[in-house]
C-alpha cells in the first residue's frame, strides 16, 4: 500500500510540473521523468526486501515451513544459496551465501537403521542457523517418520547454547533437506565435524 502511495505521488509530481510549466524543455521533461524512473525502481528494490520470505520464479526451493506466525525459506539460485526469515508479511533477515563470500554449510549425520538428518547451516553476526530434516531409522519407535526444523545458536558448535528451536509442524516434501546435489556449486562448504550431531 505504501508504495502504490509513493509511486501515486511520483506520477502526480510529474503531472503537476507539466500543468505548471507547459512550456518546460524537452531536457527537462526527460531529466523529470529519469527520476520518477529511478523512483520507481528503488520502491521496486524496497518491495522486494519486505516480502514474505519465499523463493522467487528463477530460484530452486530447498526448504519451506510456517512456524506458526513465522516463515523459514531456504532458496537457491545460480550461485547463491538464501536463508529467509519473517512473517507472512516481510522478511525480517536474509542470509545470502555465494562464491566469494560463502556463509552457507552443508551436512549431515547417519544413525542406526538407515536413519539420517541432513542439514544447511547459515552464519551471520556470531549466530548459526541451522535448518535441518530427519528420517527415522528401522531402530527407532517410528521407523521412517519424518521431522524438520531450525534451530538456532550462539556461537559455534554443539555446545553452544541454543537461542531458538522451531520445529516445523508440517511434513511435506517443502520440508526435506535433500543431499548437497541440489546446492549451487561455489555458495556453499560442507560443515565440519564441529556439527555433526542430531538437532
Amino acid at each position: 500500500m505504501k508504495n502504490a502511495v509513493l509511486k501515486g505521488l511520483c506520477l502526480l509530481a510529474m503531472v503537476g510540473c507539466e500543468a505548471e510549466a507547459p512550456a518546460i524543455s524537452r531536457e527537462a521533461r526527460a531529466e523529470l521523468t529519469q527520476t520518477a524512473q529511478r523512483a520507481e525502481t528503488a520502491l521496486e528494490k524496497s518491495g522486494d526486501a519486505s516480502e514474505a520470505p519465499a523463493c522467487r520464479r528463477h530460484e530452486t526451493r530447498i526448504y519451506a515451513c510456517d512456524f506458526g506466525d513465522r516463515r523459514v525459506a531456504v532458496c537457491a539460485a545460480e550461485n547463491r544459496l538464501s536463508y529467509r526469515f519473517g512473517t507472512d508479511r516481510r522478511t525480517d533477515l536474509e542470509i545470502d551465501s555465494r562464491p566469494g563470500q560463502v556463509r552457507a554449510y552443508a551436512g549431515g549425520v547417519v544413525g542406526g537403521g538407515n536413519g539420517y538428518q541432513n542439514r544447511i547451516r547459515f552464519t551471520n553476526n556470531g549466530y548459526q542457523y541451522i535448518v535441518h530434516s530427519m528420517t527415522a531409522g528401522d531402530l527407532t519407535d517410528a521407523p521412517g517418520a519424518r521431522s524438520s526444523g531450525v534451530t538456532v545458536i550462539h556461537g559455534s558448535g554443539l555446545q553452544a547454547p541454543v537461542v531458538r528451536d522451531l520445529t516445523c509442524p508440517q511434513d511435506t516434501a517443502a520440508q526435506v533437506i535433500s543431499g548437497v546435489d541440489a546446492l549451487p556449486g561455489g555458495a556453499f562448504d560442507h560443515d565440519g565435524e564441529a556439527y555433526d550431531g542430531w538437532w
